[in-house]
């Protein structure tokens, strides 16, 4: 019989490519190890990992059984989640995935309530891009992440609030004498991006195809700081997200903030894993988002996207 503990070391193996190293992160000695790897080729009459004095390598089929070992073992611990889940709600930890143009805006509102209401929380968070966060997520590193949620995430999703976006322009552009814009005053102007993988560019992306604007690509920034810094040694204009606007930049005397009057936005949102155990507590976390929110953004209804604009 397959065990668990033989797909443990088959995913350690293929992670490390190294029999001496993965024995070691599963904390058995490496003869052990290599009886388990055995053992499981054995089982199932086929040839998993190739071995030389030189190199470890997976074969394709050795592969293709990692990923299908992965879903398993994760399924395995959702299954071990759900009949060891308490009935107090957030009695444990919750590793929470977001954004970086996000997390350190949205916070400073939302955690002193969370600390208070449940003081038994243990609270791990990463945050990453959002193409990063959905591989976290769907690996079971994390248990939910705040994104900025598309058509089609499914009922495993919530939606928090609408962010608008601000325009940030150098102090002698041509738009920056107005005290509120059109989308469509940007037609024609190449604007400033995040470097690939931040959702917020693709976003901005949308956005200059619907106007007539195109991305500067000269220069891609890895933070809104990079943005804003490099908005004031007018390189270009940008767009900024407005709980970042409140907390960094409506003071910056080097670059001037513009909102739009038909407010291009975007929707946040939590997300889950649909194997997960805790639906019912992410939703009490989402009210929570929602009753707690800053003036800034515009608190969504709740339930899964219909769509954003």
């Amino acid at each position: 019989m397959i065990t668990l503990r033989q797909l443990q070391c088959l995913i350690a193996v293929s992670e490390t490519l190294h029999f001496g190293k993965a024995a070691e992160r599963c904390h058995i000695t490496q003869p052990a190890f290599s009886s388990q790897i055995r053992q499981l080729e054995d089982m199932l009459g086929v040839l998993l990992v190739e071995r030389t004095r030189h190199r470890v390598l997976m074969t394709p089929l050795g592969s293709e059984l990692v990923q299908r070992a992965t879903r398993i073992l994760r399924e395995v611990a959702d299954f071990t989640e759900a009949a060891r889940e308490s009935s107090k709600p957030f009695n444990g930890t919750l590793r929470l995935g977001i954004l970086p143009t996000l997390g350190p805006y949205l916070l400073p509102h939302i955690l002193p309530v969370l600390r208070q209401r449940y003081g038994d929380l243990k609270l791990y968070l990463r945050e990453e891009p959002a193409n990063r966060l959905r591989v976290d997520l769907a690996r079971g590193d994390i248990d939910a992440m705040l994104i900025s949620l598309t058509e089609g995430e499914g009922p495993y999703a919530q939606a928090l609030f609408h962010e608008p976006l601000w325009a940030a322009l150098p102090l002698n552009h041509r738009l920056a004498s107005a005290t509120t814009l059109d989308p469509g005053d940007l037609a024609g102007e190449e604007l400033l991006l995040l470097e690939e993988g931040h959702c917020l560019r693709d976003q901005a992306l949308a956005l200059c195809v619907r106007v007539g604007a195109a991305e500067h690509t000269s220069f891609r920034a890895t933070s809104l700081d990079s943005l804003r810094q490099m908005v004031a040694t007018g390189l270009g204009m940008t767009l900024l997200p407005a709980l970042y606007v409140a907390a960094e930049a409506l003071d910056d005397d080097q670059i001037a903030m513009r909102p739009f009057r038909d407010t291009p936005e975007r929707l946040i949102g939590m997300v889950w894993r649909p194997s997960g155990a805790h639906a019912d507590e992410f939703r009490k976390l989402a009210d929570l988002i929602r009753d707690n929110l800053p003036k800034t953004v515009i608190p969504a209804g709740g339930g899964p996207p219909a769509g954003t604009r």
